[in-house]
């Protein structure tokens, strides 16, 4: 048997809500699934509700997008994302970040809106909206912008509308204002969880030498272990961040990043074995016993 930990619903921006993943799980024959929607903790209740009905243990979590400038001289290309495992949801930061990163991206919407109407896409916020509705999404953000884009013809895809206008670097692209690293690995602690860097590919590095530093600036911040196993990771990939865990004394984890029908992803198409998730799971008991006693 094994689990899948990186999974979204509608809490934030999949397509499945919490308490159905639990049966799509089972059908596919998971044991284990771990809730990581973005910057939020609003879908966990619903979800371990429909993991209990279905036998399935459920891993509480959350994924913060995170600044990837660290340092003068350690920033990512890409996107930075944290996963928090075993974070207690109704814990006070958890709420914080979902206040903060709302807000934050509701500001980027509007701005990449006005952009695109600078040059000449004739879409409004308004549409944006009233997709997000019809989906029964709560984060609403590039992606559902991206799907207006298509519907409407501006886009072959929505691929092809993040290349040509929302990705990083492309026509309307705008940089949202995110949490310090710093200050997101120490919410997910305070909350309970065991903080991992997810997908390291994204964070755009063509040098494996980057990645290395980038992960070694992190792990100074506390960071707790490497999502090794991801959609988006070659198995060389894998291998070499699997690697990099082991030289560092970190943990590892792996997840299919699955959004429902947003992304052409199959829930549990990364699988990692119980025994990581045993791992994970004793590490953040013993982090809260390190709190506790303030060790």
């Amino acid at each position: 048997m094994a689990c899948d930990l990186h999974v979204h619903s509608t809490a934030s921006d999949g397509t499945v809500r919490p308490g159905r993943l639990a049966r799509e799980a089972r059908d596919v024959g998971l044991e284990a699934i771990a809730l990581t929607d973005h910057d939020t903790t609003e879908g966990l209740k619903a979800c371990a509700a429909g993991c209990r009905r279905h036998g399935l243990k459920f891993v509480p979590g959350i994924e913060i997008s995170a600044d990837p400038v660290l340092s003068a001289d350690t920033a990512a290309p890409g996107t930075l994302h944290l996963l928090g495992l075993f974070v207690r949801a109704g814990h006070p930061r958890m709420h914080s970040i979902a206040e903060r990163q709302t807000a934050a991206r509701a500001c980027r919407n509007a701005a990449i809106i006005e952009r695109l109407q600078q040059l000449g896409v004739k879409t409004t916020l308004e549409q944006v909206l009233a997709l997000a509705r019809a989906e029964g999404t709560a984060a609403i953000g590039r992606p559902h912008i991206a799907a207006v884009l298509t519907e409407a013809g501006y886009t072959r895809s929505i691929q092809d509308a993040f290349t040509r206008y929302l990705g990083r670097g492309a026509a309307a692209y705008i940089r949202r204002d995110r949490m310090p690293a710093a200050e997101a690995i120490e919410a997910i602690h305070e909350a309970g969880g065991v903080a991992l860097l997810a997908h390291p590919v994204q964070l755009g590095f063509a040098d494996d030498a980057w990645v290395d530093h980038m992960v070694r600036k992190l792990t100074d911040l506390g960071l707790d272990g490497i999502e090794t196993h991801h959609s988006d990771h070659t198995p060389t990939q894998c291998a070499a961040y699997e690697a990099l865990a082991g030289r560092l004394g970190l943990l590892s984890s792996g997840g299919s990043d699955y959004h429902g029908s947003r992304k052409d992803v199959r829930l549990g198409a990364v699988r990692m074995p119980m025994a990581v998730l045993e791992r994970l799971e004793a590490a953040a008991r013993d982090g809260a016993k390190r709190g506790a006693t303030g060790d």
